[in-house]
């Protein structure tokens, strides 16, 4: 579903933005009129609320409608808040994938439906625990297929290179002896480390995913906004050459740790970012070898948009800039990383070039023929 025909040497681009303070039409005017293929939007979803529906209905109506205005699609990134997962309950489904078919037949917008995304973290409530995020997903998928074709299932864990994750304090990594760890300790020797795959566990099966993705971010490890290193982009994709990957065992940690391999290569499914970006920290610009915003930014995107991505990656077909700012700390020190880059004129001015200078080898909004049946035209 809402897989384009042959992109050799093309991808399409997104953009996730704070819908607080800016919707597509001002996205779209900020870039001089070029449309995105995709814009996100992040929705809420819990028993007892909005009159027992789950979820607020007019803002799901509302970035359907936003979207609509500039011919994009809409990536929608359904949060569980619930302590476990399947009490989002089969009502609850059903009135959401009625909402996706009137969206989609209503505004004309397929929608890519990204549900309890990063699940094999512990920053969520519904993460580390695979058999019942399993089990929620492939009733969802069932669910959305028996009412449109125009919504895609995205299965989307997090970059699994430091896996199993440490902190994140909602839900850690269950104790041994239950069914959850079982499943987790993927490699059978009784503990669950970065030698057991961070992926497959979470994985529903290929029956009920239609795309893959993977938050995907430039991280630094230092702190002074540093250029992001030659070749990072594929030290995450692949695992390969990843400063992060241990000194013994490296093939077995790689089978388990090359996403791009495991299930755009291997299962044939259509890969998406569902989110990727690379942070600048004002409070950082003065610091002894810092560079500037737009080269922070600029290291990250002309390695993602680039003749090698389309090379060897083709089966990468969608990236979804994070147009977006937050407090979250790097490596334990307190930062407000920035990931926008339309967001001043320097950055904008940059982004808006690599954009034109690109252009040939994207297709956006205007690009695209949408069917009922869940196919996409060029």
């Amino acid at each position: 579903r809402l897989e384009p025909p042959s992109m050799q040497n093309t991808m399409m681009l997104g953009m996730a933005l704070d819908w607080s303070y800016e919707v597509p039409t001002a996205s779209v005017a900020k870039m001089n009129g070029w449309a995105p293929a995709l814009y996100n939007a992040w929705l809420d979803i819990k028993p007892g609320t909005w009159g027992g529906l789950g979820y607020d209905n007019s803002s799901f109506n509302w970035f359907g409608s936003e979207a609509g205005r500039v011919g994009a699609m809409l990536e929608l990134s359904l949060n569980p808040q619930v302590e476990n997962i399947t009490d989002i309950t089969p009502l609850m489904m059903t009135n959401f994938a009625k909402m996706c078919q009137f969206i989609n037949q209503f505004y004309g917008v397929p929608i890519f439906l990204r549900w309890a995304h990063e699940m094999n973290g512990d920053w969520y409530p519904w993460g580390n625990n695979p058999s019942a995020f399993i089990a929620s997903f492939r009733q969802f998928t069932t669910i959305v297929r028996q009412h449109t074709n125009m919504t895609a299932m995205v299965w989307a864990p997090n970059i699994g290179i430091t896996y199993p994750f440490i902190g994140g304090g909602a839900r850690p990594s269950p104790l041994r002896g239950g069914l959850d760890f079982e499943i987790l300790d993927s490699n059978r020797d009784g503990v669950i480390d970065n030698y057991d795959d961070p992926y497959t566990p979470f994985y529903p099966g290929d029956d009920y995913v239609d795309w893959v993705g993977l938050s995907l971010y430039y991280y630094p490890s230092c702190h002074n906004n540093c250029p992001v290193p030659a070749g990072f982009f594929e030290q995450l994709l692949t695992g390969i050459n990843n400063p992060n990957a241990p000194a013994q065992n490296l093939d077995a940690w790689l089978q388990v740790h090359n996403f791009y391999q495991m299930f755009a290569v291997n299962r044939k499914k259509p890969m998406m970012l569902p989110e990727t970006g690379s942070p600048w920290i004002a409070a950082w610009a003065n610091a002894a070898g810092a560079t500037t915003e737009v080269e922070v930014k600029r290291g990250w995107w002309t390695q993602l948009v680039s003749q090698n991505t389309f090379t060897k990656y083709p089966m990468l077909k969608l990236i979804v800039q994070f147009e977006e700012v937050k407090p979250l700390a790097l490596d334990g020190v307190a930062a407000i990383q920035d990931w926008r880059v339309t967001n001043n004129t320097v950055t904008l001015t940059w982004w808006n070039s690599f954009i034109n200078s690109v252009k040939g080898n994207l297709r956006d909004a205007e690009h695209m023929v949408y069917s009922c049946d869940g196919s996409i035209a060029l």
